[in-house]
């Protein structure tokens, strides 16, 4: 699903006008993206929660080539799934 699937879905859903529905899932994504770099994490009940996690330094291969490269340490987002979320994918 796309954003703009998404948009269109909520908009649908919540019986809202598809220009309110598009500013709800830009400011929640604005909100998201702020306040993961900011360190703060995300959670949502019945659904996940996310937040940052640190990377190592660490060697890796170019695929192509076979060459050894070094994959500098970095800054990800982790998504860890809820209990409720996960026994509904499952059933």
């Amino acid at each position: 699903m796309t954003k703009h699937q998404l948009e269109n879905e909520l908009a649908t859903s919540a019986k809202l006008p598809l220009s309110t529905a598009v500013k709800a899932i830009d400011g929640l994504i604005r909100i998201a993206k702020e306040k993961l770099a900011e360190g703060e994490e995300i959670s949502i009940r019945g659904f996940g929660t996310l937040s940052i996690a640190n990377r190592e330094e660490r060697k890796g291969r170019n695929p192509k080539t076979g060459e050894e490269v070094l994959i500098p340490a970095h800054r990800t987002v982790t998504f860890k799934i809820s209990k409720e979320f996960k026994e509904t994918l499952n059933n």
